[in-house]
């Protein structure tokens, strides 16, 4: 039962192979200097390979079972269980090796090779078990400090899965507020235009549908919910928030002119909008501002020129570059992980 328990499961097979290849190369790393110098000796060969090979392949099994099959048990609070199958495989194992030294007992159960035409001598039942005994406390030890450490590293993945999620639900705080921030702000001037008379029956209606288009999209749009969004999909709703922005703020008109290829391409959600409205809100002027737009296949740009007041202020922006703009920069993405 403890051995289907371990092995028979969604990622049983997988993980007995690697842990088995691992370990058996280990083995095999360690008796290769004797094999080299065995290597003519039928005896001497089969010496090694059962002592070493054979033993280190049973040894592998109780490893095995003790990490993935009874130490478990201590996560269920079941630790009188656990001690009772830990102790249980140990003697068990003890046992098989005891009659697997019955097949090979020149190779196992003999104390040490006897010379030509002297009498052999072999290890007692309970000679044997109690080195049998030994090596089962050693490999007990190993599983433990091996048991240890995949809880810390299980423990460890549920922290980052926690913190992912922490993550997630700040973004989308975030997001929500800044939703709330720019209704507040759309809803002010959009009730300006409504009291207009002129404006209201046409440039009044057209802001009230781009303006709920905007906020279904940021709300409930299950793109707008994910870390990344198709950068095609929010080009078309950064261009409506640009649309909106020129019904409601005639005196700050905004041109925008992209470059670049956005297909195939993914971005966090709102980012676009973010920053436009960071940038507009740092232009004291009332006059019209041109967006520069450029995709490149890892990053996007969105930049501002910044309107020196002064033949210096000019002269300062253009020697600083790049410093010379409103500037934001994020990367991109080629597939939604």
């Amino acid at each position: 039962m403890l051995y289907l328990r371990a092995v028979m499961t969604d990622r049983g097979p997988y993980r007995y192979c690697a842990h088995l290849a691992i370990w058996m190369a280990l083995v095999m790393l360690y008796i290769f200097p004797s094999l080299r110098v065995n290597w003519n000796s039928a005896f001497g060969m089969k010496w090694i390979l059962i002592r070493y090979a054979v033993y280190g392949f049973i040894n592998f099994h109780l490893f095995y079972l003790l990490v993935f099959a009874a130490m478990p048990l201590h996560r269920r609070k079941q630790h009188g269980k656990a001690v009772a199958a830990v102790s249980g495989l140990v003697i068990a194992f003890c046992l098989i090796k005891y009659g697997v030294g019955n097949i090979f007992p020149d190779e196992v159960l003999q104390k040490a090779v006897a010379l030509i035409g002297l009498k052999k001598t072999y290890f007692t039942f309970f000679g044997y078990f109690r080195l049998c005994l030994q090596t089962g406390l050693a490999v007990t030890a190993v599983a433990y400090a091996y048991y240890i450490f995949l809880s810390w590293r299980s423990s460890d993945q549920k922290s980052r899965l926690l913190q992912k999620a922490a993550t997630d639900a700040f973004r989308q705080y975030e997001r929500m507020r800044f939703s709330s921030v720019l209704l507040l702000r759309k809803l002010r001037a959009l009730e300006t235009m409504l009291q207009d008379e002129n404006k209201r029956d046409k440039e009044g209606v057209a802001a009230i549908l781009q303006l709920s288009d905007l906020l279904r999209y940021m709300l409930y749009d299950k793109a707008a919910q994910q870390e990344k969004a198709p950068l095609e999909k929010e080009l078309q709703y950064y261009t409506t928030y640009v649309q909106l922005h020129n019904q409601l703020f005639p005196q700050q008109t905004v041109q925008l002119h992209i470059e670049g290829d956005p297909q195939g391409l993914y971005i966090e959600p709102l980012l676009l909008q973010t920053a436009t409205e960071k940038l507009l809100q740092e232009q004291n002027e009332a006059a019209p501002v041109t967006l520069r737009l450029q995709i490149a296949p890892d990053n996007l740009a969105l930049s501002l020129p910044r309107q020196g007041s002064s033949q210096w202020q000019r002269i300062w922006a253009a020697w600083k570059g790049y410093q010379a703009m409103y500037r934001f920069k994020t990367p991109l993405y080629a597939e939604a992980v």
